[in-house]
């Protein structure tokens, strides 16, 4: 053999594996690099929400948020308690910053993560060994068998599983021998090895779509975790948005019921000043029984503004504005009148592509095609290419049997086939039958899902447009009652007698007018929740001026 053909020889399986350890690995990084990824990222790196206890009543109070602006509060007192004056903008971006809620699922795609690059870790190369001495001693009757051979090994290489199925390991081992055997011409001898060994299936468990199975599915588990993850928090968002609106009704419908107890007291007043004229006892009971009456509808309009605030406040989970402080919110945003709905086609299509249930159908679509292609192959019969390569060296000293190594005067190779044929495979056919059920069971199941988005974008498309419409009628409700109300007040100082039934036509004049004024703000109000029930069911919430504007950098 001439020099170089030997150096070629010697590295030769250097060479073949140097490929085939670059194209095994797999990449551990997941590219999704968007802004609901980076805020969920920050979500988890921040950790549980801090409480200023970890016992006791003081564990609802949260801690104070970094870089979170103060609210205002009013230095004038209500009632007793404190007023904070809020918008809408600061209370998107103090539940995006510290809800709970959002929180708790904020670990679900870092926990998916972990779990796409454990998948991938399957096909980390890995470094093994193993060092060895063994001595025997053994009767014999012959010259030409040792009763003492010793050995010591020592071995080190590389292996690796890569992704088209294949094993491959290779290793380099030094042995020493030495015996007492008096017709060997070595008694002690120096054996170094290299060796090559691969296995490539080319049937069953062969190829990318069955090796890397584990790897998309956990890509793709990762993106459904994050799409569950945005679900969240355009519900978190869509419920504060609409617990803000509520409670701006609410507080509305206190003033509207504080004005109509207002105007029926004033009646009161009035009948008992005309008692010694013409007010009868019947009609001073008849416009105290009305008073009463209004006083209970106030005091349930009461607790209805501190049920909607407490649901607020549970969302925001601010130090500000938590569940222990006795305060009152009062709203600064006004709800938007003008008529601001997309098309119905373009919103249906937009639901199409953009709503997480929509979404999250469409992966579990893709989860259930890679195990038909997985459950596919892996019902062939296996057929395998086993390869191997090994060159020694042998001599008396070590550095000899080194050198005989080098130069590759002792190369070995061995390739072959080896198959097995399952009899039956009734194990494997039902596996794949089952797999195509289940694509075809999550494939009905995204056709259901597009249903009943499209159902639910309709809906609120006809909740915002009824609400709109509603509201300018009850806008014409509220005048005619108002000017009806006020024709009895012109009439009443000029008629000459106070009779039972001008006295009921008013009360309810005034019960009228009241009703259509809390008819026309529950209207608006729903026009704007409805506004962001679309959004939802779109899946755009985050897209909305007021929610982008909050949501943390």
């Amino acid at each position: 053999m001439n020099t170089d053909y030997r150096v070629r020889s010697i590295y030769s399986i250097c060479i073949f594996v140097l490929p085939m350890f670059i194209a095994g690995c797999v990449p551990k990084d997941i590219d999704v690099a968007s802004e609901i990824s980076s805020y969920q990222q920050s979500v988890a790196d921040r950790g549980p929400q801090l409480r200023t206890a970890e016992e006791g009543v003081d564990f609802l109070r949260p801690a104070p948020k970094m870089n979170m602006p103060a609210l205002k509060s009013s230095s004038e007192e209500a009632g007793g308690k404190k007023t904070i004056v809020l918008s809408i903008e600061e209370a998107v971006q103090r539940a995006l910053a510290g809800s709970p809620e959002i929180s708790v699922v904020s670990y679900n795609p870092s926990i998916a993560k972990e779990d796409f690059i454990k998948a991938a870790s399957d096909f980390d190369p890995a470094f093994f060994g193993r060092v060895n001495y063994e001595k025997e001693d053994n009767p014999t009757d012959s010259i030409f068998q040792g009763g003492q051979p010793t050995s010591r090994l020592w071995e080190s290489g590389i292996k690796q599983r890569g992704i088209t199925g294949s094993e491959w390991s290779m290793s380099y081992a030094l042995v020493r021998n030495w015996d007492d055997l008096t017709t060997s011409t070595l008694s002690t001898k120096y054996e170094p090895v290299l060796s090559f060994q691969l296995r490539q299936p080319l049937l069953r468990d062969g190829w990318e779509e069955v090796n890397l199975a584990g790897v998309n599915v956990a890509r793709i588990n990762y993106r459904a975790a994050l799409v569950a993850f945005r679900q969240r928090t355009e519900a978190v968002s869509a419920e504060v948005v609409s617990l803000y609106w509520i409670l701006v009704q609410t507080r509305r419908d206190r003033e509207i019921q504080q004005e109509l107890l207002e105007k029926t007291g004033e009646t009161l007043a009035k009948l008992e000043d005309r008692k010694d004229i013409d007010a009868t006892t019947v009609q001073i009971k008849q416009a105290e029984a009305a008073v009463k009456s209004r006083q209970a509808v106030l005091v349930q309009v009461e607790k209805q503004i501190i049920d909607v605030q407490d649901a607020l406040v549970r969302l925001l989970s601010d130090s500000q504005l938590n569940l222990l402080d006795d305060f009152e919110i009062i709203p600064s945003t006004a709800p938007a009148t003008e008529e601001t709905l997309p098309d119905t086609g373009k919103a249906l299509d937009m639901a199409m592509a953009n709503n997480p249930e929509m979404q999250q159908a469409r992966l579990r679509v893709d989860v259930t095609r890679i195990n038909v292609e997985v459950a596919k192959r892996q019902k062939m019969p296996r057929l395998d290419l086993v390869a191997s390569a090994r060159m020694q060296g042998l001599s008396r000293a070590q550095g000899s049997a080194q050198d005989r190594l080098n130069n590759g005067d002792h190369m070995s190779y061995a390739l072959g086939i080896s198959y097995e044929v399952p009899i039956g495979n009734t194990q494997r056919q039902a596996e794949f039958r089952k797999r195509k059920l289940e694509h075809r069971q999550a494939m009905s199941m995204l056709r259901n899902s597009s249903d009943q988005v499209a159902t639910q974008v309709k809906e609120a498309m006809r909740l915002a447009e009824t609400s709109y419409e509603e509201m300018h009628v009850q806008q014409e409700a509220v005048d005619a009652a108002r000017i009806h109300l006020q024709a009895l007040a012109d009439t009443e100082a000029i008629r000459e007698k106070l009779t039972p039934e001008f006295l009921l036509v008013k009360l309810q004049a005034q019960e009228s007018l009241a009703g259509a004024e809390r008819s026309q703000i529950k209207a608006l109000a729903d026009y704007n929740i409805a506004q962001v029930r679309l959004a939802q069911a779109i899946g755009t919430v985050l897209d909305m001026r007021y929610v982008r504007q909050a949501l943390p950098e």
